[in-house]
């Protein structure tokens, strides 16, 4: 199969459906044509970040806008078999709920991807379901206008004639040149006017036409098979004032109500956001903001020429501490340790973590190891004072710590992991040199 069938076939796949929900009773067929202009905007946000068609050698359609024209289709034919302006108002809900639900729906898949509480066998790419808000907004917003645009002019051509095979004619026109408008108007809006908006717009719009002629076969299709249909909706007396007038305020309660739970969305996912970046117990960062963070400031330092320190430290004998005392209490011995781990990372730029069961560690940017090892000693010291009795330790009879800190300026060709493993192995000589210290070298 070559790259036009396929393109071909995803346009019938995508037509065959509404053509076949247009036949069932009017009882069910709007209900399971909003359901399909629903599912399709959410296909069209994943098919846009996997896949395009390269029709030409400087064409490429995606997924993305395959859906779109067939969400735009499908919406037509919902005005006509419905018959109601109040139709807008139910796709305006439909349209505003669907890309809250892609917003936070595919960024917590994007986050459970990238977390370590999930298995990814099939290594799906965490970045395919990122999606900005912004862009959800502006699409959605754009294809409200544009429907309410198509609306307008069925309603206004309507005046002029009434003749099914003109209408016909002149709604599958309409239909046409309001997706080619959409090429420009989402790079205009998107890209604000740049040297390269000409070149975008003259791509997005050939796409489009490309797109709306190809679905013009439906929609011409849709009009000859349920002319009974497109005949009613011709004589159904309808006024864009029964949308501006009786439904204003119940529109603007609903753009109200959603604005409000938008809101209320974000700022949950802001919450989820720090959630998945801390130690549920301890409160300081986890595994998975440690290791972002030293990435970063290991570019960073880099890029600079600045000197980078990492220190890990492991509580000494923790296993013999939980079997005499029980886990509650290593809970609580871990909560203890880690509030004065991280005070140990004071300034805005440094980082206090619990990177495992018993293990923590710190990053200090911009810092030689000699500048910090001042503040280990009093961390060991203030564990010392605070004397949390273990009683199987060989070292001291108080809960201790041992640590390993590296730190250098980091040189392109290097790793970040090359610091964490020195760090990691000077630890071990702290360890076996007797445990309660910190070894920097």
């Amino acid at each position: 199969m070559d790259v036009l069938k396929a393109f071909l076939l995803n346009i019938g796949l995508y037509s065959i459906f509404p053509l076949y929900l247009s036949t069932i009773s009017s009882n069910l067929r709007a209900a399971t044509l909003y359901c399909y202009a629903a599912l399709i905007l959410v296909v069209g946000v994943l098919a846009g970040a996997i896949y395009s068609f390269p029709l030409t050698e400087g064409l490429n359609i995606s997924g993305g806008n395959l859906a779109y024209g067939a969400f735009m289709m499908t919406v037509v034919m919902l005005i006509i078999t419905e018959r109601k302006v109040s139709t807008f108002v139910n796709i305006l809900r439909m349209v505003i709920t669907v890309k809250l639900f892609i917003f936070l729906g595919f960024n917590f898949l994007s986050w459970v991807l990238e977390s370590e509480f999930v298995l990814n066998p099939f290594q799906v790419n965490p970045e395919v379901f990122q999606v900005a808000l912004w862009v959800l907004m502006l699409g959605g917003s754009l294809i409200v206008f544009e429907v309410l645009l198509l609306l307008f002019i069925f309603l206004q051509v309507r005046k002029f004639t009434t003749n099914p095979s003109t209408l016909a004619f002149i709604y599958t026109l309409v239909f046409f040149l309001v997706l080619c408008l959409d090429g420009v108007l989402f790079p205009l809006f998107a890209f604000g006017v740049s040297p390269d908006l000409v070149h975008i717009i003259f791509g997005n719009v050939l796409g489009k036409a490309v797109i709306a002629g190809c679905f013009s076969v439906p929609m011409l299709l849709f009009y000859l098979v349920f002319r009974r249909n497109f005949s009613r909706f011709i004589e159904t007396p309808l006024a864009m004032s029964q949308l501006v007038g009786a439904s204003r305020s119940k529109l603007l309660d609903t753009l109200h109500h959603y604005e409000a739970r938008d809101q209320k969305f974000q700022q949950d996912n802001e919450k989820l956001s720090v959630l998945a970046e801390k130690d549920a117990l301890t409160n300081l960062a986890n595994r998975r903001k440690f290791d972002q963070i030293l990435t970063a400031e290991w570019s960073r330092c880099v890029q600079e020429g600045r000197p980078l320190t990492v220190v890990i430290g492991d509580i000494d004998f923790f296993k013999q501490y939980n079997d005499t005392y029980g886990h509650a209490q290593g809970d609580a011995c871990l909560k203890s340790v880690a509030e004065h781990w991280g005070k140990i990372a004071n300034r805005a730029p440094d980082l206090a973590a619990r990177v495992g069961g018993e293990e923590f560690a710190l990053i200090f940017p911009n810092t030689h190891p000699d500048q910090i090892l001042p503040k280990l000693q009093r961390f060991l010291l203030e564990l010392q004072e605070q004397a949390i009795p273990h009683s199987a330790s060989t070292v001291a009879s108080h809960i201790t710590l041992s640590m390993g800190v590296a730190g250098y300026v980091p040189q392109k060709g290097a790793s970040q992991a090359d610091l964490y493993a020195m760090a990691d192995q000077r630890l071990y000589v702290a360890k076996r040199g007797g445990r309660n210290q910190f070894v920097a070298e």
